[in-house]
């Protein structure tokens, strides 16, 4: 809300001060990123990053982020340096701008923050684009404003966003991960794993949460498959996580069950889903971050969008309501369109169907006396 009832005069009162260039560079030695929001989001540009550096291979490539994504965007191959900028001090994080000089072309990933844009104005750059996106008076800052559209997969709008620079074949995102002799000897202790991520984040992250008892039903039809099923979460998620095991009748199962929750680092984690034989994640960055690296993999998808916001990766399925409301939020915020509880219709079976789907297509044949 301080967002947009701050920002819009900000940069409406910013925008026309800027000495709008003419023409595009035609020599581009060093382009800015700016992107401070979620992991999902900074996955997504980590495609469009990689059509840069195809663009402009001796360029310089500098990120600025904000606190949610920096260790996120320094697993993203590409960049020369990535900033953690101060966004909530701005005087600080103005000067830390202003102190990387100058830019050919800086690009603002956000879709609807004026924050973004307002950095973005104090950019050193002979080129600014962003987006101009509907409702949220956001663009007069940029030499060039690209119309952003909720009609199509957040990743077409960041590729739309650089269209005019790169005109290859577009990239897929790829990551990086953090290889440490920890999660290496972890990984091979654990034989053949399933990691289960129960945990959404974010602004009103409860709306995209499903049932804990569901998700424990669901664990009992899949551990005939996996030696190990690992369970994942941030280290603020440490107490949902084991509120979450006492709920699971260990006995129950052939499989091992591993709390693995604030045990490893973002890049850590990584190289755990690169390694992993599967992936039932809630709709969050984790999802993302399988896709990423192309992993079998089900997301479990309520309030967002999945046209907009689905993992992207053929060996990604969503698993959506199967009545009601939902798939209502496009920029992230529209939480005032919810009619229900979208995640209570999503059934266990649903889900579980979609990962023997998954899994057969991915594992053939299936394991020896499971019970489908």
């Amino acid at each position: 809300m301080l967002d947009r009832l701050a920002g819009i005069p900000l940069v409406y009162f910013f925008g026309p001060m800027r000495k709008r260039a003419k023409v595009k560079p035609t020599v581009v030695r060093r382009i800015g990123i700016i992107n401070f929001f979620s992991i999902g989001d900074n996955v997504l540009m980590s495609g469009v990053i990689a059509d840069l550096v195809s663009a402009y291979p001796q360029a310089e490539l500098v990120a600025f982020t904000g606190a949610n994504n920096y260790q996120l965007v320094k697993l993203i191959p590409g960049f020369t340096e990535v900033l953690k900028l101060p966004i909530t001090r701005p005087a600080k994080a103005i000067k830390t701008i202003k102190e990387k000089g100058k830019f050919d072309l800086v690009f603002d990933f956000g879709s609807w923050p004026r924050i973004s844009g307002l950095y973005t104005f104090f950019v050193n750059a002979d080129w600014k684009v962003g987006f101009r996106s509907p409702g949220q008076h956001r663009h007069y800052v940029y030499d060039q404003k690209v119309d952003y559209s909720a009609q199509i997969h957040e990743i077409d709008n960041y590729r739309n966003l650089v269209r005019d620079f790169y005109k290859g074949p577009s990239h897929m995102p790829g990551i990086r991960f953090i290889e440490t002799a920890n999660v290496k000897e972890f990984v091979h202790s654990v034989g053949r794993y399933c990691i289960v991520h129960p945990w959404p984040g974010g602004y009103k992250s409860s709306m995209k949460q499903w049932d804990n008892q569901r998700w424990v039903e669901l664990i009992y039809r899949l551990d005939s498959y996996f030696d190990t099923i690992i369970l994942t979460g941030a280290p603020s998620d440490n107490e949902k996580c084991r509120e979450f095991e006492s709920l699971l009748d260990q006995s129950r199962l052939r499989s091992r069950f591993i709390n693995a929750s604030g045990k490893f680092s973002l890049g850590e984690t990584a190289y755990l889903l690169k390694e992993s034989h599967f992936i039932v994640s809630i709709d969050t960055g984790i999802s993302h971050m399988s896709a990423a690296f192309d992993k079998p993999l089900v997301c479990i998808q309520g309030p967002a969008s999945s046209v907009r916001w689905r993992p992207y990766s053929e060996n990604a399925v969503v698993v959506n309501p199967d009545k009601g409301t939902y798939g209502y939020l496009s920029y992230g915020f529209e939480h005032y369109l919810a009619k229900e509880n979208c995640m209570e219709n999503i059934s266990v079976d649903a889900v579980f169907h979609a990962f023997l789907t998954s899994y057969q297509h991915s594992y053939t044949p299936l394991v020896a006396g499971n019970n489908i």
